[in-house]
């Protein structure tokens, strides 16, 4: 039997998601309980969702072309049921045969659509984090007190590319210069 050499674990693991082998965490951004964004110095990771259904995403730092902070459109199901909710309160106060029966309805049903116009109007939509690069994106839901952090981390993401970038310059090396030839065809 051929001797396997053993495969090095890494020595960090986070949330069950292993780092390769030489990689080092520069920045982590905590989004809610579970979600978090990290950094480290070869790639940006998301990790999200619940303890049953982990989601995970990574891209390599050198292809992030952009970063963005979005913010969700608001879910227009509250404001359509509140209204309804209205409507349906001046119906019931004005069908019911019981006078008692149609106002005690009609404010349960008034009350109701309130309360979804008021969920509507004043729950803020989240936004998500989102890293851009070749083609595709990568990123989750950021909570509003993790806004600030995003920025940072995002202005982290570009330090470390524009630091790589230089570094790889600086390591390449010079040509020397080359000689610009003339072709000279037939006849002229």
């Amino acid at each position: 039997m051929d001797d396997v050499a053993p495969i090095a674990e890494p020595e960090e693991v986070i949330d069950g998601f292993r780092l390769t082998e030489g990689e080092s965490v520069i920045e982590t951004l905590e989004v809610d309980g579970t979600d978090r964004f990290i950094l480290t110095d070869r790639r940006v990771i998301y990790i999200g969702g619940d303890e049953d259904h982990r989601n995970w995403s990574f891209a390599p730092v050198s292809e992030v072309t952009s970063v963005e902070v979005a913010r969700v459109t608001r879910e227009r199901s509250s404001l359509m049921w509140g209204v309804l909710g209205l409507i349906a309160a001046v119906g019931i106060w004005q069908v019911a045969t019981n006078d008692t029966v149609g106002i005690v309805g009609g404010i349960v049903m008034a009350a109701l659509g309130a309360v979804l116009l008021w969920d509507y109007y004043l729950r803020t939509p989240p936004s998500r984090l989102l890293f851009h690069t070749a083609g595709n994106v990568i990123g989750g839901p950021l909570s509003r007190s993790a806004e600030a952090g995003a920025r940072s981390f995002g202005d982290s993401v570009f330090e470390l590319k524009s630091r790589k970038s230089r570094a790889s310059e600086e390591a390449a090396p010079s040509k020397p210069a080359g000689f610009t030839r003339r072709f000279r065809y037939p006849g002229s």
